[in-house]
């Protein structure tokens, strides 16, 4: 059996669902590379289960889990995933992957940064698909993202703007609100498009922990701002009376 489980935002976000599936389980991996935690650490949450993991790489899970297959027919394993077990497309294809070679999968989900957009007092019916903006690179700079928030923003949608993660063993480089806001008007300025220039955003700064910070304002405000990370961003479609008063109250700092 291969147990799909969702840790949340820090190790106090593991349900006992989670808990009591892990402690079945022969053998954990911890998915490293689509996420990190706000707070706390791997080594936290290997003292909160009473387990050690074994880390799974970018090129470990895009390839093939075979070797986590092969075992889960033998005995129960558990696949950990920093937030919710399905958020990311990559894990989807792991349930497929575990049909096709006839493994049993039992799904336990976590907490992720989907179930913060309430908090910033955004109608959650007003979000579009989400995006993930991707620094820019040398021979490599996408810029999809930039037209999804757009198609978003004109059907008066929100766009939950995902910000780029690379982790390599213990050293991480985690996209700064400042520099995905960077990028989105880089992109408008290529163009020569007005799109976005005068949009509003909602950065959520290290969501769940204890230095959780929420910051609501324009692209300057944004690209003032010290908000540590892991962070993401909201690009505001047309607000609302109740959605516009809820963010300058508590947010408009």
């Amino acid at each position: 059996m291969l147990y799909l489980i969702g840790i949340g935002l820090k190790p106090e976000h593991l349900t006992e669902e989670a808990l009591e599936a892990i402690g079945k389980c022969e053998k954990v991996f911890l998915e490293s590379y689509t996420s990190v935690y706000s707070e706390g650490s791997a080594l936290k949450l290997e003292e909160r289960i009473e387990k050690k993991t074994e880390k799974l790489f970018r090129d470990n899970v895009e390839q093939g889990l075979g070797e986590v297959l092969e075992e889960a027919k033998l005995k129960d394993v558990a696949l950990l995933v920093y937030g919710n077990a399905l958020s990311a497309t990559t894990h989807t294809q792991i349930l497929l992957d575990a049909k096709k070679e006839k493994v049993s999968v039992k799904v336990i989900p976590g907490i992720s940064i989907f179930d913060f957009l309430g908090k910033t007092g955004l109608s959650q019916y007003k979000f579009g698909k989400a995006v993930t903006i991707v620094r820019k690179q040398e021979n490599y700079a996408p810029e999809s993202f930039y037209d999804g928030i757009v198609k978003n923003k004109k059907a008066g949608m929100h766009t939950l703007c995902l910000l780029d993660i690379e982790i390599e063993g213990h050293h991480e480089q985690l996209m700064s609100v400042k520099a995905g806001v960077k990028r989105i008007l880089e992109i408008e300025k290529s163009r020569k498009k007005n799109e976005l220039k005068k949009a509003e955003f909602v950065a959520i700064s290290k969501a769940g922990s204890s230095e959780e910070k929420i910051l609501f304002g324009n692209a300057k405000k944004m690209m003032e701002s010290f908000l540590d990370t892991p962070a993401s961003l909201i690009v505001c479609a047309d607000l609302s009376e109740k959605e516009r008063e809820f963010l300058e109250e508590f947010y408009a700092k």
